[in-house]
C-alpha cells in the first residue's frame, strides 16, 4: 500500500495494523510516500488486508494506491529490472515508466 501521511501518525497506524493482524509489518517512506509491506505468507497477508480494511476509517492519511499480491509495485533501486541504458524512472502515472537514453 502507498499513502501520503505524517510519517509518525503512520508508524502507529501500520503498527496497530500489525498488532491486530498478528502479523510482520514494515513501512518506509521514499518521497514523501509511505510505503507499507508486508512480510509473511498468504494467510498472514489476507488478515493484513482485513485489518487495514477494518482500521481504513482511522487512517491518518490518504492511501494513493493498494496493491495486489502480484502487483510488482513502484520502482526500488537495487530491485527493479530496468531496460539497459536507463537515464531515469518516473512513478508518476502509479506504473514504472523508464526512459532510456537514445
Amino acid at each position: 500500500m502507498a499513502l501520503y501521511g505524517p510519517s509518525s501518525k503512520v508508524e502507529t497506524w501500520v503498527k496497530e495494523i500489525a498488532k491486530k493482524a498478528n502479523a510482520k509489518v514494515d513501512w518506509h517512506i521514499t518521497g514523501g510516500i509511505a510505503h507499507v509491506l508486508h512480510l509473511g505468507d498468504s494467510d498472514s497477508r489476507a488478515r493484513v488486508e482485513k485489518a487495514i480494511d477494518e482500521l481504513i476509517s482511522t487512517c491518518p492519511g490518504e492511501i494513493i494506491r493498494r496493491y495486489s499480491p502480484g502487483d510488482k509495485g513502484l520502482y526500488r533501486e537495487g530491485v527493479t529490472e530496468v531496460p539497459e541504458g536507463t537515464i531515469a524512472v518516473s512513478t508518476e502515472s502509479g506504473e514504472n515508466e523508464f526512459f532510456i537514453k537514445p
